[in-house]
C-alpha cells in the first residue's frame, strides 16, 4: 500500500495542472461542508453542557387570544411561584436579562446583567473561579462576573471585591465565574439576585403579581421523584384563581367553553434553541428545518465536489488505457490494479480534504460573522477526526467507478489502439452525474432568488409613516424621572431635532393586550401601546377621524382617552372610523372608568410581515422609556447631539442612538437576510462545481466523438451544424435538471413564503432566472470545446 500511494503522489507531481484543479475543487467542496455542518452541529449542541440538562426545563405559556397567534412564550413570576407551591421536588429560577451601565474608573461601560433566583447556582451550576456566587445572588447589589467581563471591565480576571458605580449606586464584585460556552440560550455576562437595586420595587412587585407578563424566562429542574403533570396543574390553579382570569378577561375564558385560558407546557432546556414554537424576537433562537436543509445543501455541494472529481478521475483513466494494459501484460493482477487506483483517490482525497481544513479554518471568522453566532467548538478533536475519517472514505467511494473502468480495459484492445473510450452505461452514468449537478445549482440560484426577494419585500414595507428621518434610544428609566423629562426638553431644543416622543417599543406587541367593549357591543381584544402626547406627530401619523394626541390638549396619565387604529375601530363593531369618534370604550365586567375615542389613526406596522397587524389601542402614560426622535435634515449629526447630551444628566450610563430603519429590519428580518446570504454563498460553489463538470464533459465529448466530427465535415457540415451537435447534447442535460431542480425549487420557495402573511409577488421569475444562469454557465463552460470542434482540421484528426 505504501508503494501504491508513493506511485500515486509521483503521478499527482508529474501532472500538475490535473492535481491542481482536483484537490482545489475538492478541497472548496469539503472547506464548505464542514464550515455548514459545522453550524449545523453547534445548532444541536445547545444547552448540553449544563449539568443533567436533561433535568431542567423551560416553562412556556400560550394565550389562547387570537390576537397573539399560536407561538409560545416564556412564562410570568407568578407562574413560577405556582410551580415551587406545588409540593414537588423542584427548584425555579427567573432569568430576565436587562442591561447595565456603571463607572469603573474614569470610563463608563455598558454590559449585560441577569437576574436570577439564588436557585440559579443549583440549577446550572456555573463553575465558580473566585469568589462565593450563593453570596453575589443574596446579597443587594453584589454581581457576579464572567471572566470575559471582568478583563472588559477591570482588565484583569482577580477582581473580587472592586465595586462599580452606578446610577446612584454603589455595585461590588462577589464572584468571577467561567465563561460559558457559545452554544447556549441562557448567554449571560453578569450575574445578580432579582431582590436588588437592579429593580425598582414597584416593578418587580408588579412582576410577582402580574399573571401572563413575561419580563424573563422561567426555568425548573425537576429532582428524582418529581411530577412533572402535578407541577403544572398547580400552574393551573394558581392561574384560575387570579385576578386576570376571574376579572380583566372573564368574558374571554367564559368563550373558550372550558379550556384555559394561558396554556403552559415543559420544554426542555436542550429543545430550546430548535423550539419552532418559542417566540424569538426577543431571543437567540435558531430553525430546526433550516438546519436540516443545511445539512441537505451541504451534502449536495460535497456530493458536487465528488462528482466532478469522479468525471474528471474517469476520463484520465480513458486516456491511461494503454498504461493499465502494460501492467496487465507484464503480470499485474486485478486487486493490484484495484489497489493502485484506490490509493491514488485516497491520496487526492485526504491532500483536498487537509487543505479544505486550512480554507475552513481561514474563513472561520468572515463565515462566523455571515450567520451572527460564535463558533467556538469547530475545530474539536472530534469534528478533525470525523472530517478525515470521511475524506477517506470519499476517496473510497470516489475511486470506485475510475478503479472499475481501469479493471475493464482489455489488454490487447487498448494496445491496438480500439479500447479509448468507455462503455454506453459509464457514460450515461456520468450524464446522470452532471444532471444532478444542474438541477442542484439551478434549485439553489431560484430558491436564494426568491427568499432575497421577499426579505427585501417585507423589510421595505410601508409601515403607515416615512421611518427615514426617524431615531431611536432607549432611556434609562422612564418618564416619571425628572431626569429624562429634562433630557426630553433639551432634545427638543436641538436644531437637528424636529420633534422627539417616548413611547413603548413600537415594533412588538407582546402580551400587552387590553379587553375592551363599546356600548351595547362584545368585548374586543386589543394591542396595547403606552406614548407620549407627541407620539402621532413626530412619527407624521395623520388622522383617519376625529383627532389623535396633541401635547397642547393632553396630558400625561389622563386615562379618559384613547386613541384607536383603523383596524380596532372596524374589530369593535363601528360603521365607520367617523362613528367611533366620541363613542365609549370600558373594560369588561366594569373594571375602571370608560374612555372616550378622541380620534382613529391609520393602521400603523407594529409587526413583521410574518405576522398580520393587529387592532391597536393607545394611550397616553409617563411609565414609557423609548426615545422616539425626528431629526430635521441629518438623522447622523442628531444622533451625535444627543449622544453629546446624555452624560449630562446620566454620567455612570451610555446611550446607544440608532435609525429605527435598521432597528425594524434587525430585529424582524435578520435572520433572513442570513439565509439569503448562506444560499447565495452555495449557490456560488454548486454554479462554479458545475460549470467545472461541464468543462470536463464539454472536453471528453468532444475527444470522444473526434471522428464522427470529422466525417460530417468532410460530408459538407458546417460550423453551425457542428456547433449544434455539441451544444445538443449539453441542451438534454439542462433540460433534465431543470426537470429535477426546478420542482423541488418551487416547494422549497412555497414552504419558505407560507411563514408570511404578507408575500411578495414570487412568481415563476425566480425559476426562469435560474435557469436562464444554468444555462449561462453551461453556455460558457462548454463554448471553448465547441469552438475547437468546429476549427477541428480533418487531416490532423484522421492522422492521429
Amino acid at each position: 500500500m505504501l508503494r501504491d500511494f508513493r506511485i500515486g503522489w509521483r503521478l499527482l507531481a508529474k501532472d500538475r495542472s490535473y492535481s491542481a484543479v482536483v484537490i482545489l475543487g475538492l478541497a472548496v467542496g469539503i472547506a464548505t461542508c464542514f464550515l455548514l455542518l459545522g453550524l449545523v452541529r453547534h445548532a444541536f449542541s445547545y444547552d448540553r453542557h449544563v449539568p443533567q440538562h436533561e433535568r431542567v426545563y423551560q416553562l412556556l405559556e400560550h394565550w389562547n387570544l387570537p390576537l397573539l397567534g399560536d407561538g409560545w412564550a416564556t412564562a410570568s413570576m407568578p407562574a413560577r411561584d405556582a410551580a415551587l407551591a406545588s409540593g414537588q421536588p423542584v427548584l425555579a429560577t427567573a432569568f430576565m436579562q436587562r442591561g447595565l451601565d456603571a463607572r469603573v474608573g474614569k470610563d463608563v461601560r455598558a454590559f449585560g446583567l441577569t437576574l436570577v433566583d439564588p436557585a440559579f447556582e443549583q440549577i446550572f451550576q456555573p463553575k465558580v473561579l473566585a469568589g462565593d456566587l450563593t453570596l453575589a445572588l443574596s446579597r443587594p447589589g453584589a454581581l457576579a462576573l464572567t471572566r470575559a467581563t471582568a478583563i472588559k471591565l477591570f482588565g484583569r480576571v482577580d477582581v473580587v471585591g472592586a465595586t462599580l458605580q452606578g446610577d446612584g449606586a454603589t455595585y461590588s464584585v462577589a464572584a468571577v465565574l467561567a465563561d460559558q460556552p457559545a452554544a447556549t440560550t441562557t448567554p449571560y455576562e453578569a450575574l445578580s439576585g432579582i431582590k436588588g437595586p437592579f429593580l425598582k420595587e414597584a416593578s418587580r412587585s408588579s412582576m410577582e403579581r402580574s399573571w401572563g407578563f413575561t419580563a424573563g424566562s422561567v426555568y425548573l429542574k425537576l429532582l428524582p421523584g418529581a411530577d412533572p403533570q402535578a407541577v403544572l396543574d398547580n400552574v393551573r390553579r394558581g392561574l384560575r384563581q387570579s385576578s386576570l382570569v376571574r376579572r380583566e378577561y372573564a368574558e374571554q375564558v367564559a368563550a373558550l367553553g372550558g379550556r384555559d385560558f394561558i396554556e403552559y407546557r415543559l420544554s426542555p432546556l436542550a429543545d430550546a434553541y430548535l423550539d419552532p414554537d418559542l417566540d424569538s424576537t426577543f431571543a437567540l433562537r435558531g430553525n430546526r428545518q433550516g438546519m436540516f436543509g443545511l445539512a441537505a445543501v451541504a451534502g449536495l455541494i460535497l456530493l458536487l465536489a465528488a462528482t466532478n472529481y469522479v468525471n474528471l478521475a474517469t476520463v484520465r483513466t480513458l486516456a491511461r488505457q494503454r498504461e493499465i494494459a502494460v501492467r496487465k501484460v507484464l503480470g499485474a493482477s486485478a486487486p493490484a490494479v484495484a489497489r493502485q487506483f484506490l490509493a491514488e483517490s485516497v491520496l487526492v482525497c485526504l491532500v483536498a480534504t487537509l487543505l479544505g481544513l486550512l480554507l475552513a479554518w481561514l474563513l472561520l471568522p468572515v463565515f462566523s460573522d455571515l450567520v451572527q453566532r460564535e463558533l467556538d467548538r469547530m475545530f474539536s478533536p472530534g469534528a478533525l477526526a470525523a472530517t478525515l475519517a470521511l475524506g477517506l472514505v470519499l476517496g473510497l467511494l470516489a475511486g470506485a467507478w475510475p478503479t472499475w473502468s481501469a479493471l475493464r480495459v482489455c489488454a490487447s484492445a487498448a494496445l491496438a489502439g480500439r479500447g479509448n473510450s468507455e462503455t454506453a452505461r459509464g457514460l450515461w452514468a456520468r450524464r446522470a452525474l452532471t444532471v444532478v449537478q444542474l438541477a442542484t445549482a439551478m434549485g439553489l440560484i431560484a430558491t436564494t432568488l426568491a427568499v432575497a426577494w421577499q426579505t427585501r419585500h417585507a423589510s421595505t414595507l410601508d409601515p403607515g409613516f416615512d421611518m427615514t428621518p426617524l431615531l431611536m434610544a432607549p432611556a434609562a428609566n422612564d418618564a416619571r424621572d425628572p431626569r429624562i423629562r429634562a433630557l426630553r426638553d433639551e432634545i427638543a431644543r436641538l436644531p437637528d431635532v424636529a420633534g422627539v416622543a417616548l413611547s413603548h417599543m413600537p415594533f412588538s406587541v407582546g402580551h400587552n393586550i387590553v379587553s375592551l367593549r363599546r356600548e351595547g357591543g362584545i368585548a374586543a381584544d386589543l394591542g396595547l401601546y403606552a406614548v407620549s402626547p407627541e407620539f402621532f406627530g413626530v412619527l407624521g401619523i395623520k388622522p383617519v377621524a376625529g383627532r389623535l394626541y396633541d401635547p397642547a390638549l393632553d396630558r400625561q396619565n389622563e386615562p379618559g382617552r384613547v386613541v384607536i387604529n383603523a383596524s380596532a375601530a372596524r374589530k369593535l363593531g363601528y360603521a365607520s372610523p367617523e362613528d367611533a369618534i366620541g363613542k365609549t370604550l370600558v373594560r369588561p365586567g366594569g373594571s375602571g372608568n370608560g374612555m372616550q375615542i378622541v380620534g382613529v389613526a391609520p393602521d400603523l406596522r407594529h409587526r413583521s410581515a410574518r405576522d398580520a397587524q393587529p387592532p391597536i389601542a393607545y394611550y397616553v402614560r409617563d411609565q414609557v422609556g423609548m426615545f422616539i426622535v425626528r431629526a430635521r435634515r441629518d438623522p447622523d449629526a442628531a444622533a451625535r447631539a444627543i449622544e453629546a447630551l446624555w452624560p449630562r444628566h446620566f454620567p455612570n450610563e451610555t446611550l446607544s442612538v440608532m435609525r429605527m430603519q435598521k432597528v425594524a429590519s434587525d430585529l424582524f428580518y435578520a435572520d433572513d437576510l442570513r439565509l439569503a446570504k448562506l444560499l447565495g454563498a452555495a449557490s456560488v460553489i454548486a454554479s462554479a462545481i458545475a460549470a467545472f463538470g461541464i468543462y470536463v464533459l464539454a472536453a471528453y465529448s468532444v475527444q470522444r466523438r473526434t471522428r464522427e466530427i470529422v466525417l460530417r465535415k468532410l460530408y459538407g457540415a458546417g460550423n453551425g451544424a457542428i456547433g449544434l451537435l455539441v451544444a445538443r447534447e449539453f441542451a438534454l442535460l439542462v433540460g433534465a435538471g431543470a426537470a429535477i431542480g426546478l420542482p423541488l425549487a418551487y416547494l422549497a420557495i412555497r414552504r419558505y413564503l407560507g411563514g408570511f402573511a404578507e408575500q411578495a409577488p414570487v412568481g415563476g421569475w425566480t425559476l426562469a432566472i435560474g435557469l436562464a444562469l444554468a444555462c449561462i454557465v453551461v453556455l460558457a463552460a462548454a463554448l471553448r470545446h465547441a469552438l475547437a470542434a468546429m476549427r477541428m482540421r480533418p487531416v490532423l484528426a484522421l492522422r492521429d
